[in-house]
């Protein structure tokens, strides 16, 4: 029973539901009342809901820059807690304006005060920093790529729930308003969820400060070594990718010639979350014979050939195909994160996740005006020159680690022969295995 208390999936299963039982709630809301304010005229829909969506990604991405970093060192010191309910309570208050702005037809600007408050809570890079810190604290060193693909395959399946049945509860009326239900829903998620952090969730001890920089062994590589600066480069430019990418495909859908409605924008995010659980049998099963950099490139590989497909898409059939060619587009960013935990001390794990999250939510920032300002720009000349732009900027993300092989094979030389942590994992009895889509 300990054991069970201890594991922080079902604040993942939870909390992830919640979040894309939100983010088709928040699309069809401001899609729907920005169509009646443009009069039905699809491409300024678009264009608007483009301009929307980048003004509110900046500020729920560059909000949590301000409480992440502090929250995570805080947390060193106090306990993972911190990190995981502080973004709840932000979450659930943050997200409460939508149900506002529903009842009483509030502007769709008043979604950017949500965004707000989730980002002075710390937000999305708060809390994923917080529970990768404590799977982190609970797995070995061989086992921790597997833990930390594990917990995103989870996350992924709680998202793939979510969205299939959110289209569905969109239609549901209360008091003759489409999508009310789904955000109560939403909300009562979110309230289950923090309560079951606050009060059962078992935390790890804080672990025991380590030793100053002179007393300290000097094993592994550097902090700041050359190996980590390309892992870093190759995460950044690969996210960077995704989450333009993302950005650009969930307005893509709405327009003519696919059109979606709420259900099958529903079942399109289901499909996204599908890429979790196909990228994590990638890893259970390609890991007896591939390292985790092959793995890596194999996922990026995978992404560059599905977002080249994406941006061909004219029939809804054919978009399926390009999200089962991006099947194993999930597994470089948790496997470079695992491999990036490797180099760290315990006693900063929930400050370094943070940073690391912190320069995610910048990167995010990046991509949305990039992407944001681009995808209106192309759209009457060629609308899928974004994604074309997206696959480009993910096959670039093979430089640093390919730069980043090359430098292992050379070294394994010096090295004491043996299996690499991603061939070890595969020989674990229990299987375990990033999105940000």
């Amino acid at each position: 029973m300990e054991t069970l208390l201890s594991c922080v999936e079902p604040v993942v299963v939870v909390t992830n539901v919640a979040n894309s039982l939100f983010d088709t709630a928040m699309l069809m809301v401001v899609y729907g009342r920005l169509n009646e304010t443009s009069h039905g005229n699809s491409d300024e829909t678009q264009k608007e809901a483009a301009r929307f969506y980048m003004i509110y990604n900046m500020i729920y991405s560059l909000a949590p820059l301000l409480s992440t970093v502090p929250l995570g060192k805080l947390a060193d010191r106090r306990g993972q807690k911190i990190l995981v309910v502080v973004p709840l309570v932000g979450y659930l208050l943050g997200r409460s304006l939508l149900l506002f702005t529903e009842v009483f037809q509030l502007p769709v600007s008043v979604m950017y005060g949500s965004a707000i408050i989730n980002g002075l809570t710390g937000g999305f890079p708060a809390y994923w920093s917080g529970i990768n810190a404590i799977a982190a604290l609970r797995s070995g060193t061989e086992k921790r790529s597997l833990r930390l693909n594990m917990l995103s395959v989870t996350s992924g399946m709680a998202g793939l729930l979510g969205s299939i049945v959110s289209g569905h509860f969109f239609l549901l009326k209360v008091q003759n308003q489409d999508g009310l239900l789904l955000i109560i829903i939403c909300l009562s998620l979110y309230t289950i969820s923090l309560l079951y952090s606050a009060t059962i969730l078992r935390y790890p001890a804080v672990p025991p400060t380590s030793p100053a920089p002179a007393e300290r062994p000097m094993t592994g590589r550097s902090k700041y070594s050359t190996e980590v600066i390309l892992l870093f480069i190759c995460y950044i430019l690969y996210d960077f990718s995704v989450t333009g990418g993302a950005n650009v495909v969930s307005l893509f859908v709405l327009k003519p010639p696919l059109s979606w409605d709420s259900v099958w924008v529903g079942y399109g995010k289901a499909a996204s979350y599908v890429l979790f659980l196909t990228s994590f049998l990638g890893v259970l099963i390609f890991s007896r014979w591939m390292s985790d950099t092959s793995l890596v490139l194999m996922g990026i590989i995978s992404n560059t050939i599905g977002f080249t497909t994406m941006a061909f898409v004219t029939r809804t059939p054919l978009y399926f195909v390009a999200r089962s060619l991006m099947m194993f587009s999930c597994i470089p960013l948790p496997t470079i994160r695992a491999q990036l935990s490797k180099e760290m001390d315990k006693g900063s794990y929930g400050s370094i996740f943070a940073w690391l999250q912190s320069i995610m939510a910048l990167t995010d920032v990046i991509a949305t005006v990039v992407f944001n300002n681009i995808y209106p720009a192309t759209l009457e000349w060629y609308s899928g020159f974004s994604l074309l732009l997206a696959a480009a900027i993910s096959l670039i993300s093979l430089t640093p680690i390919v730069v980043y092989s090359c430098k292992q094979s050379r070294e394994s030389y010096n090295e004491v022969p043996g299996l690499d942590s991603a061939q070890t994992l595969g020989t674990v009895e229990c299987p375990e295995r990033p999105v940000k889509l």
